[in-house]
């Protein structure tokens, strides 16, 4: 079975305008929690540089209960739908 994240609540964090770094904590439908981090590219977009499961469920897809990179693979996906939700700071 692939595995297919859903973001169903995402707020922004933190933001600095100074450098344009900002982190986005979403909450995926299958209780897993995301940090994403971003900075702003040359023509003002958001990419994102980096995602961390918070350690509050097991990893959804190896069932890990410790640090694990699989959400890395997903982090475009988690990323669109977190950017959907809140909008640029």
């Amino acid at each position: 079975m692939a595995y297919n994240p859903q973001v169903v609540d995402a707020k922004i964090v933190s933001h600095n305008s100074k450098n344009g770094l900002f982190e986005i904590v979403a909450q995926l439908k299958d209780r897993t929690v995301c940090r994403l981090i971003y900075e702003q590219d040359v023509s003002g977009g958001a990419k994102v540089t980096h995602i961390n499961r918070l350690l509050k469920e097991p990893c959804p897809i190896c069932r890990k209960d410790y640090l694990c990179n699989c959400m890395g693979r997903f982090k475009e996906d988690i990323s669109s739908q977190a950017l959907n939700l809140t909008g640029m700071p």
